[in-house]
């Protein structure tokens, strides 16, 4: 017998009924109908059944029935519990529609709680189902620490039960019973409700966490000495041990996309190395002076996305699709002569153009006029300008000040500039 058919079988939906009216008895606090509910059960089984695609991804008929489970609980959320005073099934078809547009939201649901199963970060909220099989399904029973008043019951009346089949268990905190078990009952179908009602909680705490932001530019840096834009060295004011920092997105400059499809940004602490990979965002404005690249994981793999450093000195270093090192360009840009134009406060800058490869790696062709331009003097003074207009290595800037005493200055290109946003919360 298929998958399907033992899910559309009269004593599947006896077992779904059972699990159903406890989940809505003990969650909502009302009681409904058996007819009424097998109607919606009846519906849930036949719009399921008729999902080529989900039926194609799923073979097992515990994950039809918490997919089952699923519809059911968004079904009396949104026609019995937040508008009560509706008549229930008026017509089918309207609740087999709503059924099928909600199936991804279901198919999510289930896949997040397989993914934090599988990766043990549940903090104890989810069951640890390593040990089911799929011909000898074992039924775990939650710890009596987070179980309702009914669950306790339960537990006592078992208690006998629970003692054998814990002796097979060292150090758990959700004890087998029924070990030798061969089909699905309504213990399994109860701890996959509650396993939903846990996976809800946590995504709805997610939802509330205060994020913080931090955002590391890298004209920052005390360019001076480090020339090269690659590289940021850096020490992070944040407590690693009670705060969790996630990668989120790098500001970077327009020719970056020329030179690889997706960027790798390395952490170093000195003692541990992270990896993260950016790709060109959907978002990023061809119109603007910089592109938006975002981390390639998805939010349901934020878990791997965490910087999992102890040491607060990090150098942050990028390499292309290749592993190469990013060639991000370099400042400090040598200034040759400064003159005086015959427009008051303008002034031609000419710049260092004798190796050629380096003068390419200011990328002073992406400034266009009115952008901006920073001239450090010999004496550590920033002083900012406004570019009129380029002609190869000469820059002709507008200034109130009178820059030909500062002919031994350097200078940082603005817009070849990156910045990396980081954000992070407490733990």
């Amino acid at each position: 017998m298929g998958v399907i058919d033992e899910f559309k079988q009269e004593k599947n939906k006896k077992i779904i009924i059972t699990a159903s009216k406890k989940m809505i008895e003990d969650k909502y606090k009302i009681t409904i109908n058996d007819n009424d509910l097998l109607i919606i059960i009846n519906n849930i089984v036949s719009s399921i059944c008729c999902d080529a695609i989900l039926m194609k991804n799923i073979g097992k008929l515990i994950e039809l029935n918490t997919i089952a489970l699923t519809k059911i609980k968004d079904y009396i959320e949104k026609y019995i519990i937040n508008k009560p005073d509706e008549t229930l099934y008026q017509q089918e078809t309207p609740i087999e529609k709503e059924l099928l547009n909600n199936k991804f939201e279901t198919e999510d649901l289930l896949s997040k709680v397989l993914e934090l199963e599988e990766k043990r970060k549940t903090l104890n909220l989810l069951v640890n189902l390593d040990n089911v099989k799929e011909n000898e399904p074992n039924i775990i029973n939650i710890a009596t620490n987070v179980s309702n008043a009914n669950a306790n019951a339960n537990a006592n009346a078992n208690a006998n039960a629970n003692a054998n089949a814990n002796a097979n268990v060292p150090n758990s905190i959700f004890p087998l019973i029924n070990k030798n078990t061969s089909n699905m009952t309504t213990d399994n179908i109860e701890l996959i409700a509650y396993i939903i009602e846990k996976m809800e909680n946590i995504i709805n705490n997610k939802k509330n966490i205060n994020y913080k932001n931090l955002i590391i530019n890298s004209y920052n840096r005390d360019w001076n000495i480090y020339e090269s834009r690659n590289d940021l060295s850096l020490s992070i004011n944040i407590d690693l041990n009670k705060n969790i920092i996630e990668p989120k997105k790098i500001l970077m400059p327009k020719y970056v996309k020329n030179l690889t499809p997706y960027i790798n940004m390395i952490i170093d602490d000195t003692k541990k190395t992270q990896k993260y990979q950016f790709i060109l965002s959907n978002l990023s404005n061809n119109d603007g002076h910089w592109d938006t690249w975002e981390i390639i994981n998805s939010e349901f793999e934020n878990l791997n996305n965490t910087i999992n450093l102890n040491n607060r000195d990090w150098i942050i270093s990028f390499t292309d699709y290749l592993n190469n090192k990013l060639n991000l360009g370099t400042d400090n840009i040598n200034i040759v002569k400064i003159s005086k134009t015959i427009e008051d406060n303008q002034y031609n800058i000419t710049i260092d153009k004798k190796d050629i490869v380096l003068f390419k790696e200011y990328y002073i062709e992406y400034n266009n006029s009115y952008d901006n331009i920073l001239l450090k003097t010999n004496e550590d003074e920033d002083i900012i300008l406004k570019i009129i207009e380029i002609n190869d290595n000469i820059i002709k800037v507008l200034s109130d000040k009178n820059l030909e005493e500062y002919v031994e200055g350097t200078l940082l290109n603005y817009k070849a500039q990156y910045s990396i946003i980081l954000q992070y919360h407490a733990k």
